[in-house]
């Protein structure tokens, strides 16, 4: 896989490829982990490297109409922090 910089958003064929070597759960995967977790309708999904682990960040809008972000570890499906609103986290 190429090198790359902390924070790229990442294309989907290094999702496929990753998917493929097994460093990183499908995304069909994870959604499933998180409609047992998580209310709210998805807007935007990005696969990202943050400090050398890939993370899928997650923008939704909640029942509430709130805009939040969550992120999950790619590799175990581990939510890792959700944001609400503007840099509020849990």
């Amino acid at each position: 896989m190429p090198s790359l910089e902390t924070e790229d958003g990442l294309d989907a064929a290094f999702a496929r490829a990753a998917v493929q070597s097994g460093r990183i759960m499908p995304l069909e995967k994870i959604l499933d982990i998180l409609r047992d977790r998580i209310e709210g309708e998805i807007i935007e999904i990005q696969l990202e490297l943050e400090e050398g682990a890939l993370i899928y960040e997650f923008d939704l809008i909640g029942p509430d109409d709130h805009v939040f972000e969550l992120e999950v570890d790619a590799a175990t499906g581990q939510i890792l922090e959700i944001e609400h609103g503007a840099g509020d986290k849990d």
